[in-house]
């Protein structure tokens, strides 16, 4: 082979490596939604920070980096910190257990929690249920397991199920 050919098989390959980082690194973007009625977008991770927007209720945010109280996140092209606890993505598992399809799991003990006609904390409420009560999980996502429990189908949040019933 030519080095004249050499040249272009690299050059390929260099933008195939190129095109294919772009390409996972878009996939990789998380997002999720805001949870509270209005969320502030903060310059720092602090209620004393600097107040940089305000968002309503159901907006989307681009997850940037997790963190336990604070998360950094991209809205309409604006970056800063949101509290972590009024975003529907989950803020740590609490759950043990692996939730394979197919599995039964428990709702947490102590907790009250809702059967959701989708995957969102905004969504129709289709019905309540206390901790210990068995759920059939359908499928898995990262936040959200689709579940049947007595009779309906919908999805809850998968850091409020455990695999040992009354945990």
């Amino acid at each position: 082979m030519t080095s004249k050919k050499w040249s272009r098989l690299l050059c390929l390959v260099l933008c195939l490596a190129v095109m294919l980082s772009c390409v996972s690194v878009a996939a990789a973007e998380e997002k999720t939604k805001i949870t509270a009625q209005l969320l502030r977008l903060r310059a720092t991770a602090s209620v004393k920070g600097r107040v940089i927007d305000a968002f309503p209720k159901g907006t989307e945010v681009t997850i940037l980096k997790k963190g336990s109280e604070w998360t950094k996140v991209r809205v309409r092209n604006k970056t800063g910190y949101m509290q972590t606890r009024f975003l529907a993505y989950s803020r740590g598992s609490s759950s043990s257990g692996s939730g394979r399809s197919g599995s039964t799991m428990y709702v947490a003990k102590g907790v009250w929690l809702y059967l959701r006609s989708a995957p969102d904390s905004s969504s129709d409420i289709l019905g309540t249920f206390r901790g210990g009560t068995a759920v059939t999980v359908l499928s898995r996502g990262k936040y959200w397991y689709r579940v049947s429990v007595k009779g309906l189908e919908g999805y809850m949040g998968k850091e409020y199920l455990t695999s040992v019933k009354g945990q």
